[in-house]
């Protein structure tokens, strides 16, 4: 799984790097957590909490056909990024993250990347905003 920036298409770049440095520049200090990731990478992401033998709690992604997955659709690149502002976030074991969803500072980051016109994160039936560190590109890739 990759953070590299040139793992993002050329076409959602512009964007995405215009929402790091909005954050930088209004001092919302942000970590990224993935940008782009192979098939295989998203298949063994999404095995977790339903095929290895976790609790469902555990579940990392809910989808097959992420907007990471640098496919030969999107050019081998990925169209999403994931970040966390760096100041909320704590470490839980070798490799998880955890933060309070509660925290303003996601709205202040959402509010950044929708005003971009990044799509951000996912809002479930229930009308409940998940995933709420995942910003994507929803343009066009002609």
């Amino acid at each position: 799984m990759s953070r590299l920036l040139q793992d993002i298409h050329p076409k959602a770049r512009p964007q995405i790097c215009e929402l790091l440095a909005t954050c930088a520049e209004q001092s919302i200090p942000v970590m990224i957590i993935f940008t782009g990731r192979t098939i295989e990478e998203q298949i063994g992401l999404y095995a977790i909490g339903r095929t290895d033998g976790q609790p469902k709690e555990k579940q990392v992604t809910w989808t097959l056909d992420s907007k990471h997955v640098m496919s030969a659709k999107q050019e081998f690149k990925s169209l999403a990024i994931d970040v966390c502002p760096f100041d909320i976030f704590s470490l839980h074991g070798p490799d998880k993250l955890q933060w309070d969803e509660k925290d303003p500072a996601w709205q202040k980051l959402g509010a950044i990347g929708e005003k971009i016109g990044l799509k951000w994160g996912v809002v479930d039936g229930s009308g409940r905003r998940k995933d709420l560190g995942h910003f994507e590109y929803t343009g066009e890739l002609k």
